[in-house]
């Protein structure tokens, strides 16, 4: 019998996507705190946003607010 488990991770990561390009956070100037942005439980998943940092999907501010990379 197999377990179908969700895959969570790509799902936040496109939640998180989303909700930054309806924020229209393309910028510093423009860069939101995810718990503004409209997200559920949007610290939730750490190395999710993280990982997205790393891999220049996303860019975070010295005060904790992020951004979409183009």
């Amino acid at each position: 019998m197999a377990v179908f488990v969700p895959p969570v991770f790509l799902i936040k990561k496109k939640r998180i996507i989303r909700a930054l390009m309806k924020a229209n956070a393309y910028s510093e100037a423009n860069a939101k705190r995810l718990d503004e942005i409209g997200l559920f439980n949007p610290y939730s998943f750490p190395f999710v946003t993280l990982r997205m940092v790393k891999r220049n999907i996303i860019s975070v501010t010295d005060d904790g607010r992020y951004y979409l990379n183009r």
